[in-house]
């Protein structure tokens, strides 16, 4: 019976050791602050026969207040509030407002991926979210708002257009899209990021047409899904351990490094003669995308108000790299530089600005915890849109 009693005990004594140590580290990881949870709203779904609306598109809930975070422990970690408007998009300018607005201000809207979403800074320090405090050299007001989602390429650019298309006439607003290395052979399903959900619920180009393709993400989770999704919703800890502190990520790098896996080369690294696929696809992209967005901006009127962001490698900024003139990536940006700008579009290339600020000033552009802008690269791009407003103003 004693021996009982004192098995119970221990017993005890562990599970209450294990219950107070849990919540211990939840409520530091409470403070710290942990990132929120935030996954798309669904349903994701789209009927390509009909015409492209809200359910085609990669959202959040409407009017949603999260925290994204990196890093141990505030203030030493990058911290940013975030909001989603009407439609589930990072931005404090709902997209009603921004369509009521069509006589009284500038409008321009931002379409893109996670430089468009930017959660690394809070909405008002993205670049379309500091253009809502500038004014014209003729002292016309901007209001800018956005449509973006991390994961996405130069077909659910042209499938947010087409979106857009249908709420208003789109031949007066300014669309700026943000071009990175990897909307080119992204935009193919082959070459999409695999994970959870990316790949799923969002747009490819055919690879024989111009044409979209939409991939269908799955009306529900499977169970694995809703256990890992349940578990991020309901433990603070558990997405400090995630997202803060990138366990998971570090644990598979772990994994593939014992396991003697040979990484791939990453898009910038690239030589042409080791990935011809690669580069025909890269180039295709760039025409259908060119060709989609000539189609929906017909005029040079509505052309002259479309600016391309030609991203840069900011580390070679930086380190004073010389980088391969043959990569994919800077054949990439090379090539549509020059269309874009053979078919009348505005093309703000990022690489000399960027370097010669940096130069100057030797302050980065990017976030400390990964590649995306800070509120200093945003504020240059920033400053960079309204260059060619106020040309064409």
């Amino acid at each position: 019976m004693n021996e009982k009693r004192d098995f119970f005990l221990k017993f005890s004594t562990i599970c209450f050791g294990f219950t107070l140590s849990f919540f211990s580290l939840e409520l530091i990881a409470r403070i710290a602050p942990s990132r929120s949870f935030f996954p798309p709203e669904r349903p994701i779904e789209c009927n390509q026969k009909e015409v492209i609306n809200l359910k085609c598109l990669h959202r959040r809930k409407p009017y949603s207040k999260v925290i994204w975070s990196r890093g141990i422990f505030k203030p030493f970690n990058q911290f940013a509030l975030k909001k989603t408007n009407d439609i589930g998009q990072f931005s404090d300018i709902n997209l009603q407002t921004f369509l009521k607005n069509k006589n009284n201000s500038i409008q321009l809207l931002a379409i893109g991926d996670s430089f468009v979403e930017a959660l690394q800074v809070e909405n008002q320090s993205s670049f379309h979210g500091l253009l809502n405090d500038f004014e014209t050299n003729t002292n016309q007001k901007i209001i800018s708002t956005s449509i973006g989602s991390s994961g996405m390429a130069f077909p659910n650019y042209i499938a947010t257009l087409k979106y857009a298309k249908t709420l208003t006439n789109l031949k007066d607003i300014f669309i700026t899209i943000p071009i990175i290395s990897n909307d080119f052979d992204e935009s193919f399903k082959q070459y999409a990021i695999k994970g959870r959900r990316r790949g799923l619920g969002q747009f490819y180009f055919e690879e024989n047409t111009e044409n979209l393709n939409f991939i269908e993400l799955p009306k529900k989770q499977n169970l694995t899904q809703e256990s890992i999704d349940f578990i991020l919703k309901k433990s603070t800890l558990i997405r400090y351990l995630t997202y803060n502190l990138e366990m998971i990520t570090t644990l598979n790098r772990g994994r593939k490094f014992l396991s003697k896996k040979i990484f791939k080369a990453k898009i910038n690294e690239s030589a042409n003669e080791k990935n011809l696929e690669r580069f025909r696809l890269g180039n295709k992209a760039i025409d259908n995308f060119i060709n989609n967005l000539k189609d929906i901006r017909k005029t040079n009127y509505e052309r002259e108000r479309t600016i391309l962001i030609i991203d840069t490698d900011r580390n070679a900024i930086y380190n004073k790299i010389s980088l391969n003139s043959n990569s994919f990536d800077q054949t990439m940006r090379r090539n549509i530089i020059k269309k874009a700008k053979e078919n009348g579009f505005k093309v703000i290339d990022m690489q000399p600005i960027f370097n010669e600020d940096y130069m100057m000033k030797k302050k980065r552009f990017d976030s400390i915890y990964d590649g995306h802008w800070n509120e200093y690269g945003h504020l240059k791009v920033s400053e960079e849109i309204m260059n060619i407003i106020n040309q064409l103003n």
